[in-house]
């Protein structure tokens, strides 16, 4: 595992591995969220990396974090690197899983759970050069905002225009860059996962997690994508993901082109 495993140096905490790791820690995602929505206050009951959500009836998803906060918001996180896909449908349907699953079973509508989908993306998701967007729904008529629980975020991680959100993703998009006096915890985990040999291990796990999951599943596409997820995130290269995964590596060449 440990030969399979790229040096910590290219790694970054936007990249999908490496956030799966750092989204353990509570007091990184409640300093992330703090930021985000803008509460320093905020407290992070639970966080829970790679969190399934179902739909027996459709297409069910695996969340990348899913926050819950003590005044019973549900937050989902999803760290986004290309733009491939309809973005903000992605965030109205992983909305709509994270409320049915979190809703009991005969609650009142009133009950309902407040849901944050905040999308952090290495591209400016809406085009406007805004690091944080935020998403309202507006009567057309009056202009009157109408609240029903459900807040969206779109987070342009390149865009630096000295705001506090923008100087947390230069940490979250930059590989050396740290901000020990502003953003303690976010530094710290980052530093541990990068340069320590505990942090190397928590990495090689994930690895090995990913590789159970697609041994498990039996299904080539399963591996297709494990091995997209590990070489786009830099931890292993072509030749290493084959080895992992026990296919031939021109095999793995086939499927990257």
């Amino acid at each position: 595992m440990a030969r399979a495993v790229r040096d910590m140096g290219a790694l970054r905490p936007i990249d999908d591995l490496m956030f799966r790791v750092m989204a353990r820690d509570k007091a990184f995602c409640g300093e992330l969220l703090g930021v985000l929505l803008q509460d320093p206050g905020l407290e992070v009951v639970e966080c829970k990396p790679q969190s399934a959500v179902t739909n027996p009836q459709g297409r069910s998803a695996v969340l990348d974090a899913l926050c819950e906060l003590s005044d019973g918001r549900f937050v989902n996180v999803e760290v986004q690197r290309a733009d491939d896909d309809d973005l903000q449908r992605r965030v109205r349907y992983y909305a709509s899983l994270v409320t049915t699953d979190r809703t009991p079973p005969g609650a009142r509508f009133a009950d309902v759970p407040d849901v944050c989908v905040a999308l952090v993306c290495e591209f400016d998701p809406l085009g406007e050069g805004c690091p944080l967007y935020h998403v309202d729904r507006v009567v057309r008529e009056g202009g009157r905002a109408l609240d029903n629980g459900l807040s969206e975020l779109y987070v342009n991680a390149l865009a630096r225009d000295g705001s506090e959100v923008s100087a947390l993703m230069r940490v979250l998009t930059e590989a050396e860059a740290y901000d020990e006096e502003r953003f303690p915890e976010t530094s710290r985990v980052k530093r541990r996962l990068r340069e320590t040999e505990e942090g190397r291990k928590d990495m090689g796990s994930v690895i090995e997690e990913i590789r159970a999951e697609c041994i498990a599943e039996g299904k080539a596409e399963g591996k297709l994508e494990t091995l997209v997820r590990l070489v786009r995130a830099g931890l292993v290269d072509a030749r290493a993901a084959a080895a992992l995964l026990e296919i031939d590596l021109k095999e793995v060449e086939r499927m990257l082109a």
